[in-house]
């Protein structure tokens, strides 16, 4: 009962002394929550640091219950230590009325250091409140010391005081050295158990700072799908473009080739109409000359017919009768002399048609180069034909004319 209400008291104060919000350190079995001190808290945090005897750390019962001294490496020492307590309980009870023997306290044990601090704060990527494991540092001292005034006594003495005169024999110092043990083991156990949470702390940051680690790692992962694929899209559009831009390309190219064929073409028939437009003026100079020459001619040709009808007249009034036979003959020529007269009167009207047609190519060559060549021959043949008739007609006017020279008979 003692070191329960030791153990309150302790609490009570320690909760008056700190604030509530900062992380818990366990330091012996006490509660501290320290991160700023009032004068009033900071001396009474040294009388209890003083007042942490061998009464003020935890039971025995109270270490077997946690699942951390059950599981460690010095359970077994706790046990016989128990054991040997329990048995010793009877002449405990025994020596409770005699008098206390001198204070045999054991040697202070440095446990913790006396700065205590509140260690850090982290808040994780999941808004979860973790607090970094104090670090060895933050081990505080504490020290076997008189309980502080208002404490019980009773509470926080020594087995020396409990067992009367037991503690002059060897029993008395045995029982004295498994307490001391007792406690040192427990310390040690404490310390294990301050290592162990620092331990879980950590791992518990460790995990929390895995958390974010894979939080950031997701999102990462998130923006690089999302630049991948915007990238991908990206590729698609210039690969797309680039293809139009090819087709454009090669659509270019072909229209300048093709250019350049209808220029050529167009180069090549100027060049052929030019030459056939020169060759057709020529043949058409050539063909006028001729008309001239055959007009002039027949020109001449009709004074000297005129004349010589003129002479004949006289002398066919003396042979007419002589040139009834060939009355014929001379309607005949005459025929033909209309008919020559005719045929000079179509020449030259073909002649003027051939002018005008000349000036209507020079203004449609472009249109008629085709079917002037065609159209050339077939007036060429036309012509030839009319030269051999004009000819013919030609030699049998003048062998007419000189039938008497011809025919011997002829008077």
């Amino acid at each position: 009962m003692p070191r329960n209400r030791l153990v309150k008291r302790q609490t009570v104060q320690q909760k008056d002394a700190y604030d509530s919000k900062p992380p818990v350190i366990h330091v012996s079995g006490l509660d501290v929550r320290a991160k700023t001190l009032s004068p009033g808290a900071a001396s009474r945090m040294h009388a209890l640091g003083r007042a942490s005897t061998i009464r003020s750390v935890p039971s025995i019962d109270d270490s077997e219950s946690s699942p951390e001294s059950r599981h460690s490496p010095l359970a077994s020492s706790v046990n016989s230590t128990t054991s040997t307590t329990s048995a010793m309980s009877a002449a405990a009870a025994a020596a409770a009325q005699s008098p206390p023997l001198p204070d045999r306290s054991p040697p202070p044990i440095r446990l913790k250091s006396d700065d205590v601090t509140s260690p850090p704060v982290r808040w994780g990527a999941r808004a979860v409140r973790a607090s970094e494991p104090p670090p060895a540092s933050y081990v505080r001292d504490v020290t076997s010391s008189p309980p502080p005034e208002g404490l019980d006594p009773d509470s926080s003495g020594q087995w020396d005081s409990t067992i009367g005169k037991a503690g002059l024999g060897k029993t008395g110092r045995v029982i004295n050295k498994l307490v001391s043990d007792n406690d040192a083991l427990k310390r040690d156990i404490q310390i294990e158990r301050l290592r162990a949470d620092e331990a879980k702390q950590a791992a518990r940051l460790v995990e929390d700072k895995m958390e974010r680690i894979i939080s950031d790692y997701e999102g990462r992962l998130l923006e690089a799908s999302v630049t991948k694929t915007l990238l991908t899209r990206k590729e698609r559009q210039v690969e797309t473009l680039t293809a139009a831009i090819d087709v454009e390309k090669k659509k270019a190219a072909a229209a300048l080739e093709r250019e350049k064929n209808w220029r050529n073409e167009l180069e090549k028939v100027r060049g052929d109409s030019a030459a056939q437009i020169d060759e057709a003026t020529s043949y058409a100079a050539l063909m006028e000359g001729r008309y001239n020459a055959i007009s002039s001619h027949w020109r001449d040709q009709g004074d000297e017919v005129k004349r010589a009808v003129t002479r004949i007249r006289g002398e066919i009034s003396t042979i007419v009768e002589e040139r009834r036979s060939d009355d014929d003959k001379i309607q005949t020529l005459r025929d033909l002399c209309d008919q020559q007269d005719s045929n000079i009167r179509q020449l030259r009207r073909e002649r003027d048609d051939m002018s005008r047609l000349f000036d209507a190519y020079k203004q449609t060559q472009e249109d008629d180069l085709r079917g002037i060549r065609d159209e050339a021959r077939a007036r060429e043949e036309e012509q030839e034909m009319i030269l051999a008739e004009s000819r013919s007609a030609l030699a049998k006017l003048k062998w007419a004319l000189n039938v008497k020279e011809n025919v011997a008979d002829a008077q």
